[in-house]
């Protein structure tokens, strides 16, 4: 059963048709993306509503959908609707603004719309579950930057700037892969203490974390990794400081596994921290899901209470920050099996001097 089927299976009975309006999901179903456009799924067919610019190519690469090109939106949704009688219409609470929400309404003001929750929760739950494919592109992805990282160590050093650094990572994966899927994080010393720092032209200095945050885009799905490297040689408190953060990722991904619930997995590390009074010092979450956006449904954090099912991909990245003196995080990303998990990251983890 492909993606549409599953959505048109769960469908309720009172909703006769959706329109999926956001860019992700509709790549997410049709894997074609495109800055404009309408996914229309009813109970028996799916349309992709395309303009001119779009239309040969969707032709070529969409598969299992009909295309129609359309010069009025609300004209060709309204013949669609009338073919296959439909009267009560979902759309995306979170995609369509009120504006849009009301113009639907008034154009095609025959049907009953309704912003719903019931769509969200579908499409969240259809993409945070990825099928084999999925998964095998988001290890390409993920290859690419395994080879990044790579390529970075024969880079910085001493004398270099973050900045520096962060562009000869991102030139390394524009060369490799369709684009960047984050802002590349590159921060030391005392600037290595901000978790989403942005590079500056402080230069690396002996002594010094170093902290790179970087992943890409590659066939639509994306990739993260960070790695702490320091510059010429570790204090021995920057040793133990690397060495309780990576053990309290290695006891997440030992702990990974289908059934247990996000923000479990995410106390158990904060536990751990706290035997060596950091856990203050952690302030973001364990880790996010990845797909077709860097940060995607479900989340190892102190709320989210899913439930992690197999072939979920997640990201886990504990951090220790000590204000305005050092920080690192490692993080790795993973598919959750039923009885652990795959490791998609064959980056080293040992504390590498540049």
């Amino acid at each position: 059963m492909n993606k549409i089927e599953e959505l048109i299976k769960d469908m309720p009975d009172e909703i006769d048709a959706v329109i999926v309006k956001n860019g992700f999901n509709r790549f997410y179903f049709t894997n074609f993306s495109s800055t404009a456009g309408a996914l229309l799924i009813t109970k028996k067919e799916a349309y992709f509503l395309l303009d001119f610019r779009y239309f040969e190519m969707a032709q070529k690469v969409v598969k299992g959908v009909k295309i129609i090109c359309f010069s009025d939106l609300f004209e060709e949704i309204n013949n669609i609707f009338k073919k296959e009688n439909v009267k009560n219409v979902a759309v995306e609470t979170k995609s369509v603004s009120i504006s849009e929400f009301e113009e639907y309404k008034t154009k095609l003001n025959e049907y009953n719309f309704t912003k719903s929750n019931w769509l969200d929760e579908e499409i969240t739950s259809l993409r945070s579950v990825k099928t084999e494919e999925e998964v095998e592109k988001i290890k390409r992805s993920q290859e690419v930057v395994d080879a990044a990282f790579s390529h970075i160590l024969n880079f910085v050093s001493a004398g270099k700037t973050e900045k520096q650094v962060a562009r000869e990572i991102e030139n390394f994966i524009l060369d490799n892969a369709q684009a960047t899927s984050f802002s590349t994080i590159v921060v030391s010393g005392k600037n290595s203490s901000l978790p989403h720092g942005v590079p500056t032209e402080k230069i690396l200095e002996d002594g010094d974390f170093v902290t790179m945050d970087f992943g890409v885009i590659l066939d639509g799905y994306c990739s993260d990794m960070t790695r702490t490297v320091v510059v010429k040689k570790p204090s021995n408190f920057q040793r133990e400081l690397y060495k309780i953060v990576l053990d309290g990722q290695e006891l997440a991904l030992k702990t990974i596994k289908e059934g247990l619930i996000c923000n479990e997995v995410d106390a158990m590390v904060r536990r751990f921290f706290k035997k060596f009074d950091y856990e203050e010092e952690f302030g973001h979450g364990l880790g996010h899901g990845v797909g077709i956006e860097i940060h995607e449904d479900p989340y190892l954090n102190k709320i989210c209470k899913t439930k992690l099912k197999e072939n979920m991909v997640v990201t886990v990245e504990p951090g220790i920050y000590i204000n305005s003196k050092m920080g690192l995080r490692i993080e790795d990303m993973v598919v959750v099996k039923e009885n652990g998990i795959l490791n998609l990251t064959k980056s080293s983890k040992e504390l590498i001097c540049v």
